[in-house]
């Protein structure tokens, strides 16, 4: 009974600690996949998208994932050109050239289950790369 009582907490921390892993994980796969679909609407619609609708993109994606929250987001960037100019307004974002790759990165913040041992969330940053044609 002993020995038990003293492995129990041990034991607790590492499947807690396999679980918050995995659920890390599935954020991360998460980011990935609305980085691809927020660049994938430029390169469908160039020159016609807005930011607007990248962010959507990239908003819808993340929701449909059960684990991660869309208000956890904190940051959406889009680049576009060689070398990347960061792009700020619909005006920038339609001039993007042909033939020139757009990136688009999610910075998402991870908020542990243990708050105990980690009192930062992870912040989780993703990019995507198309090309514009």
């Amino acid at each position: 009974m002993v020995e038990f009582a003293l492995i129990l907490p041990l034991f607790f921390l590492f499947i807690v600690g396999i679980f918050e892993l995995g659920r890390a994980f599935f954020s991360f796969i998460a980011i990935t996949n609305a980085t691809r679909e927020g660049a994938r609407v430029v390169t469908f619609w160039p020159g016609k998208t807005t930011i607007q609708n990248v962010n959507n993109a990239v908003n819808t994606e993340v929701g449909t994932s059960p684990m991660v929250d869309v208000n956890k987001i904190s940051s959406i960037k889009i680049e576009c050109g060689n070398p990347y100019v960061l792009v700020t307004t619909d005006a920038a974002l339609a001039t993007c050239p042909s033939e020139k790759p757009v990136r688009v990165t999610v910075t998402y913040k991870f908020d542990f289950i243990l708050n105990l041992f980690f009192t930062q969330p992870l912040l989780l940053t993703r990019s995507m790369e198309m090309m514009i044609p």
